[in-house]
């Protein structure tokens, strides 16, 4: 076991945000940074994404050993967990924090479900609460560790699967060529954001995202209107997007959303946007950057094979039912 004691508390604020984000980025900066399963840029739009009423004190909660910060889970409800424990600690460590991590999974997802219980109880309009199992739910690289912890522990596999890709920034990218009718851009200010959440909205509906959700975005550390991409349409409407982040300290990037919107679809605005970011990555100086993708997704897996993006690996999501 750990020789230094296991402690952790609720999220507060954006002082935390900036721990969190410290330790994905040493990773990223240290030789381990291929094991690394997210940047600094999914929890900024992970945060914006969900909101301004938030509590996110009852989402998020902070590990350290010894005082000093080691990783954290992070909650979207019902019961889905993201974590993060950063590389370089013991095997004992690393396990005392997941178990740690795990067990306040479960806490959060019962209280969640009793919580909607009450509610429905309370209200006569209300549909039942199912009486099912709660199922917590993890994801896992194929083959890894983690993956066979999972196992061990009794979560089931299921066919839900994300591919992690990647792409070294060591090359020249020529300028990608625009396609007529189209203008290639960055968002020029807060002006732009209406327009930036309708498209969004056309190309992921049915969708959740606002304008007061975005506003939350522009606020956060990592975000820039020169890497929020798109294409305009000849009618002033904007027909692609792609969201570049940076992460200077670890030396990486990602795009995280790209989308395109139904009427201009099947034209190759994805690529171009997409290889308009990479220089701007380049420029910047990353050694490498980052994309997801569904497997479901025949579309997105293309495009981002097309755009110049290798498989990195393969990511499982596990369930686990617990009794109520």
């Amino acid at each position: 076991m750990p020789s230094l004691p296991i402690a952790s508390y609720p999220y507060a604020g954006r002082d935390d945000l900036r721990v969190m984000e410290s330790l994905v980025s040493a990773d990223w900066a240290g030789p381990d940074h291929a094991l690394a399963h997210l940047t600094v840029g999914d929890l900024e739009w992970w945060l914006a994404s969900a909101g301004p009423e938030v509590d996110w004190s009852s989402r998020i909660r902070i590990w350290s050993i010894g005082g000093d910060p080691v990783g954290w889970g992070w909650l979207s409800p019902p019961s889905s967990l993201d974590w993060f424990v950063r590389h370089g600690l013991s095997a004992a460590e690393v396990a005392a924090v997941r178990d740690q991590i795990d067990g306040w999974q479960v806490e959060q997802a019962r209280s969640i479900a009793a919580s909607a219980a009450i509610a429905a109880a309370e209200d006569p309009l209300a549909a039942p609460v199912a009486s099912d199992p709660i199922a917590v739910e993890q994801w896992a690289v194929e083959g890894s560790p983690d993956a066979s912890r999972l196992a061990a522990r009794g979560w089931e596999p299921t066919d839900t699967l994300l591919t992690q890709y990647g792409q070294q920034l060591d090359l020249e990218l020529d300028p990608p060529r625009t396609p007529d009718a189209y203008v290639l851009r960055s968002l020029r200010g807060i002006a732009d954001i209406p327009a930036r959440v309708e498209v969004h909205r056309a190309a992921f509906a049915p969708s959740r995202l606002t304008v007061e959700k975005y506003a939350i975005l522009v606020a956060q550390d990592h975000y820039a209107f020169e890497r929020d991409i798109v294409l305009e349409a000849a009618d002033g409407t904007f027909a692609a997007f792609a969201m570049g982040w940076i992460d200077r300290v670890g030396s990486v990037g990602e795009f995280e959303p790209v989308g395109t919107h139904p009427d201009h679809q099947r034209r190759g605005l994805g690529r171009v946007i997409m290889r308009h970011g990479l220089r701007l990555m380049r420029a910047a100086g990353l050694r490498e950057a980052l994309v997801f993708s569904l497997r479901s997704n025949a579309a997105s897996e293309a495009l981002y094979r097309s755009a110049g993006f290798d498989e990195l690996a393969v990511h499982r999501r596990w369930t686990k039912p617990l009794e109520r």
